[in-house]
């Protein structure tokens, strides 16, 4: 019985680091953008809370579809930081507008960009274009919050 107790603590201690860690990742992540205390964060699902906190820190939030991508990227390069969401899972931050790749998908060019992908629990660092990472234009919420 001991060692069960022993076992999942250990467990959870290791869980509770690990998520701690994922908030900590992001925090410097969205440093000079998005502020937050990592004890406000849902520690399952931070990027839903990085959502809620940056549609109201930012000096402009867009829904991103293929009808407005040209003129949101457009006016995004006017901003000292760019910030993409999809839905609550993926989280990118444009890192160069001149260094882009042409997407048939979106009609447009899409600039590189850095961010964390969420599978499982478990934060996956992304470089690559915005096309490759956001995906193609769905039914899935995808945001953008611009700050100056």
């Amino acid at each position: 019985m001991k060692k069960s107790f022993l076992v999942f603590l250990v467990f959870l201690s290791f869980t509770l680091s690990a998520q701690n860690t994922k908030v900590e990742v992001l925090k410097e992540f969205l440093k000079g953008s998005v502020q937050f205390q990592p004890a406000s964060v849902n520690l399952d699902q931070p990027i839903f809370t990085i959502n809620e906190l940056a549609a109201v820190q930012a000096d402009k939030v867009f829904d991103l579809n293929k009808e407005n991508v040209a003129e949101v990227l457009a006016e995004a390069k006017t901003y000292s930081t760019c910030i993409i969401t999809v839905g609550i899972h993926t989280i990118v931050k444009v890192t160069n507008f001149d260094d882009c790749s042409p997407s048939g998908v979106w009609g447009v060019c899409m600039p590189m960009g850095k961010g964390y992908i969420q599978k499982a629990n478990v934060l996956t660092e992304v470089n690559d274009y915005l096309k490759n990472i956001i995906g193609r234009p769905s039914s899935q919420e995808h945001k953008v919050f611009l700050f100056k």
